[in-house]
């Protein structure tokens, strides 16, 4: 290898280091979120998101039993038993805006009220 082929050789992988370094990982990592459903709501209401970002929700009920379903984020009804955690992994949608996960499980007077918003912003 002659002198000229290593420095472009060299200048390539230095050139390529820097982009990997600079490169935006917010979609490339996972979005924890510890989700707890109690009579009548979901903490956190609202969840921040970046397009296609991937998210997990460790999801627990404290009162009652219930069940998240979004067809927004294409969650099928998954249910909540009091006391134990389940896990529920999606992708935020490629394009920003306003996305509903709500209650599945008829749970009492203020079940209509029980959403929880996953807030895209690009």
């Amino acid at each position: 290898m002659n002198l000229r082929t290593f420095v472009v050789a060299l200048a390539a992988t230095f050139a390529l280091s820097i982009a990997g370094a600079l490169a935006d990982t917010s979609t490339t990592t996972a979005l924890q979120v510890d989700l707890t459903a109690s009579n009548w709501q979901f903490t956190p209401g609202t969840i921040v998101a970046h397009p296609g970002q991937t998210i997990v929700l460790h999801a627990k009920s404290t009162e009652g039993m219930h069940a998240l379903i979004s067809d927004d984020l294409g969650i099928k009804p998954v249910m909540l038993p009091p006391g134990k955690t389940v896990d529920i992994t999606f992708v935020a949608p490629t394009k920003p805006g306003k996305y509903y996960m709500h209650c599945h499980l008829p749970c009492g007077p203020g079940h209509d009220k029980m959403t929880v918003v996953v807030d895209v912003q690009g």
